[in-house]
C-alpha cells in the first residue's frame, strides 16, 4: 500500500506530507501514543500506522475505496473513518464471513495462508540459545504476534465457557472451518477461529477479535463484514 501511496502523494501539499512524516506533528502524535501504548514496540507500529492513514487521508479522492479501507482499517474501528457504518448483528456479520470463504482463492487465498501461518506458529521461547549451551536473552520490546494470537484464542475459549455458549461458539466455528477451501492452503483452523472470534466480539476486547480476524482482513475487511 505504501507503494500505491508514493506516486501519489507526488501531487500532494508538500507541507502536509512533511508534517505527517517529521517535526512537531509527528512529535505530538508520538507522545500521544506513547501514553496509551507504552510498549515501545507497539508504539513505534502505531506511530508508522498513523503516518501511512494520515497520508493516505491526503490522496483519498485518487484511491479506490477498498485501497483507503484497506490502509485505514488499523483504526477503523477504534476511531472510525469516512463512510463508517455500525456493525450488523453478529449473526448477519458470521454469515457474511462465512459466504465469502468459499471463493477465497488465488493472491487473496496466498495471503491469508502466510498471515495464518505466521500467527499459528509456536510462540518464541524466552531466550535462545547461545554458545556453550548458555541462553541469550530475547530482545527488549520485541512484540511476538504469535503469542498474542495464542493469547486471544484462549481467552476466546474460556470466555466462551464462562458465558455458558460453548456450543453456540463451536457451530460458529465448525461452519467456517466447514466453508473454508479445503485445497491444502492451510486455511481451515484459522477460518473457524476468526469465526469464533466474530461470535465473541461483543464480550471480548476489539483488539483481540481484530488480531483472531487478521489472516482475513485483506481479502475481505472486518468492517465489510455487512
Amino acid at each position: 500500500m505504501e507503494g500505491v501511496l508514493d506516486p501519489l502523494l507526488s501531487g500532494a501539499d508538500q507541507n502536509m506530507v512533511n508534517a505527517f512524516t517529521g517535526g512537531f506533528r509527528v512529535a505530538q502524535i508520538k507522545q500521544a501514543i506513547e501514553r496509551a501504548l507504552p510498549e515501545p514496540a507497539a508504539a513505534a507500529a502505531a506511530l508508522e500506522s498513523a503516518q501511512i492513514v494520515a497520508l493516505a487521508i491526503l490522496v483519498r479522492e485518487q484511491l479506490y475505496p477498498i485501497q483507503f479501507a484497506s490502509i485505514y482499517r488499523p483504526f477503523a474501528t477504534v476511531l472510525p473513518g469516512p463512510d463508517y457504518q455500525p456493525p450488523p448483528s453478529v449473526d448477519r456479520q458470521i454469515a457474511a464471513f462465512l459466504q465469502r470463504l468459499p471463493a477465497l482463492t488465488g493472491e487473496a487465498e496466498a495471503e491469508v495462508a502466510v498471515v495464518a501461518k505466521v500467527l499459528g506458529e509456536p510462540p518464541k521461547p524466552a531466550g535462545l540459545p547461545g554458545a556453550l549451551g548458555t541462553t541469550l536473552p530475547a530482545r527488549p520490546h520485541e512484540i511476538d504476534p504469535a503469542a498474542l494470537y495464542t493469547s486471544a484464542w484462549r481467552s476466546a475459549i474460556a470466555i466462551a465457557n464462562q458465558s455458558g455458549r460453548t456450543n453456540a461458539f463451536r457451530a460458529a466455528q465448525g461452519g467456517a472451518e466447514q466453508r473454508a477451501p479445503h485445497d491444502g492452503s492451510g486455511i481451515v483452523g484459522s477460518a473457524g477461529v476468526a469465526a469464533g472470534a466474530i461470535f465473541l466480539r461483543e464480550m471480548m476486547p476489539i483488539e483481540q477479535v481484530l488480531l483472531l480476524y487478521e489472516p482475513f482482513a485483506a481479502a475481505f475487511p472486518y468492517e465489510t463484514l455487512l
